[in-house]
């Protein structure tokens, strides 16, 4: 019986909005709740922020210079921000919301493998679209990209590690095209084949539906994600969490770590 209550504490949820959060301390966040779920000291989360400063995050294997116009960030006081996560390289700022879902890989519910997994997860985003009042939403298996009327709105990344998995994605309330055409070599990379321009295989909340709001978003996207996980409770970061996140920043911010596939790139042609 122990065993059993054991399990169905760790096995709860908890959500987190952080809203607009430091560009390096939100990553630094979420790979900071990943180790605590794997020790054991809190629940699995569901957590929500947005980017202070608009930024470029870029996934665990991407390289850099092929991705990303770096001149032109530094030039423009840009970050580049390497994540544990997968996936691509992408534009960031306020007009987004970026989700992880963080749980142990053990999680009832949920089905094993990165496929299925995302395939699970990106339903709550589906879920959120049709709370908005948008029908025709549809998941690209390839990239793992949800589509609303045709077009991307929300792009993801994944991770396991040492038992614990972490999604992540984006839910676009409104996008900065330009910006993202200036900073990204092939802005157009993670779209669907025949795409020639952002604007043509990307969309936003501010496209399809009129006066939406970051907080109505919000409450779609949190009720999407429950009506697939369950109930979550409104909960904050452990002490333990806030203290491993500012140590993680230094970490995050050296180009040891921002260009590390760049470097072994290069180490290994020598």
């Amino acid at each position: 019986m122990l065993c059993i209550i054991a399990r169905a504490i760790k096995m709860k949820w908890r959500f987190i909005d952080l809203d607009q959060t430091d560009n390096v301390l939100a990553a630094t966040i979420f790979d900071s709740i990943m180790k605590a779920i794997g020790k054991g000291m809190v629940d699995n989360t569901i957590l929500f922020w947005r980017p202070s400063k608009p930024a470029i995050y870029i996934g665990y294997h991407q390289l850099v210079y092929e991705d990303i116009h770096v001149d032109t960030c530094k030039e423009k006081g840009i970050p580049i921000i390497r994540r544990i996560l997968g996936g691509g390289t992408g534009y960031s700022d306020k007009d987004q919301i970026i989700y992880n879902i963080i749980f142990r890989e053990d999680t009832p519910k949920i089905p094993h493998g990165p496929r299925n997994v995302y395939k699970f997860i990106l339903g709550g985003v589906v879920e959120a679209l049709h709370n908005l009042g948008i029908n025709d939403v549809s998941i690209d298996e390839k990239r793992f990209g949800v589509y609303a009327n045709g077009k991307k709105i929300s792009g993801s990344g994944q991770l396991t590690s040492q038992g614990v998995v972490n999604v992540g994605g984006s839910f676009l309330i409104d996008f900065n095209f330009k910006a993202m055409s200036e900073l990204l070599r092939d802005p157009v990379k993670n779209l669907k084949e025949g795409i020639k321009k952002p604007e043509d295989g990307m969309t936003c909340l501010k496209k399809e539906i009129e006066g939406i709001t970051i907080d109505k978003a919000k409450t779609a996207l949190r009720k999407g994600f429950e009506k697939i996980l369950g109930r979550a409770y409104n909960g904050t970061l452990s002490e333990y969490e806030l203290k491993l996140a500012e140590k993680l920043r230094k970490k995050y911010m050296e180009e040891e770590w921002i260009f590390r596939a760049d470097i072994r790139k290069k180490r290994k042609r020598s």
